[in-house]
């Protein structure tokens, strides 16, 4: 191994315990199968768990006689296995056996099973309880990039959700605040209430949401220029009752007393 650091693997590591070229290893990687972490100079590294998943992989594909390339993903297929694997990679740093994981959170084995395969997305009302459940805060389901004051268009962090429902992170992680863009297919929601520890402010660009803010006896509708400022722990849903997609800038406190624990 290259690295010289017990569990700490570079692609080249991965490819030669595999016994398949480093462009394979970048493919899986870009399919969702296994998920790099980042140095602070920004070089991929892998862990055991990408290592073993590596091997059994490649073990699979020698058994199919499969060694062409496989056919390109559609973009959202690609990011719905890339969100899986990091689901399933949280799962197993928490010490969590599938059905462990699916009580806890409230859903059947099979469905947290496609999911972590990247064959179906999760609600934002999900993906906060895989947080509460794994002890993480939701950004980690993101992509790390390295910390940098300035993040382009091309390197935000992005996670595709069930119905499409996108988030793309405009700062990289460890702030005191998380702004985000949100977008949100017409017909599609959050998928049930959402509590978070610190305050939440949302501001419409374009489109319409639909707020059901606990303590509010009615639901607030947003349209394009309207923002909304949501106070701490307090539970609240959104839905897109419109056609049209929405796009919102959405941004969360992050309480320092409990660290970086809030997420979407």
């Amino acid at each position: 191994m290259t690295t010289g650091a017990p569990g700490v693997y570079t692609v080249g590591d991965l490819a030669e315990a595999a016994g398949v070229s480093a462009q394979t290893i970048r493919e899986w990687e870009r399919r969702g199968h296994l998920v790099a972490g980042r140095t602070a100079g920004g070089q991929r590294r892998f862990d055991e768990t990408a290592r073993s998943e590596a091997r059994r992989l490649a073990a699979a594909r020698r058994r199919s006689g499969h060694t062409a390339a496989a056919a390109p993903l559609p973009d959202d297929a690609v990011e719905l296995a890339r969100t899986g694997a990091r689901i399933r990679a949280a799962r197993l740093k928490a010490g969590l056996s599938q059905n462990e994981a699916a009580a806890r959170i409230g859903v059947s084995r099979s469905f947290l099973s496609t999911v972590e395969r990247g064959q179906s997305g999760v609600s934002v009302h999900v993906l906060a309880t895989m947080a509460d459940v794994f002890g993480i805060p939701m950004g980690e389901f993101s992509p790390q990039p390295a910390p940098t004051a300035v993040l382009h268009p091309d390197e935000r962090p992005r996670t595709v959700l069930a119905g499409g429902v996108t988030w793309e992170e405009l700062v990289t992680p460890g702030r005191a605040v998380e702004p985000a863009l949100l977008h949100v297919p017409g017909g599609q929601s959050s998928g049930g209430r959402v509590t978070r520890p610190g305050e939440t402010f949302v501001f419409v660009l374009d489109g319409s949401l639909r707020l059901e803010v606990e303590g509010t006896a009615e639901p607030i509708t947003l349209t394009a220029g309207d923002a909304l400022l949501v106070e701490a722990a307090t539970a609240y849903a959104w839905s897109n009752p419109g056609r049209s997609a929405a796009r919102c800038l959405w941004v969360e406190e992050v309480p320092r007393a409990r660290g970086r624990t809030a997420g979407r």
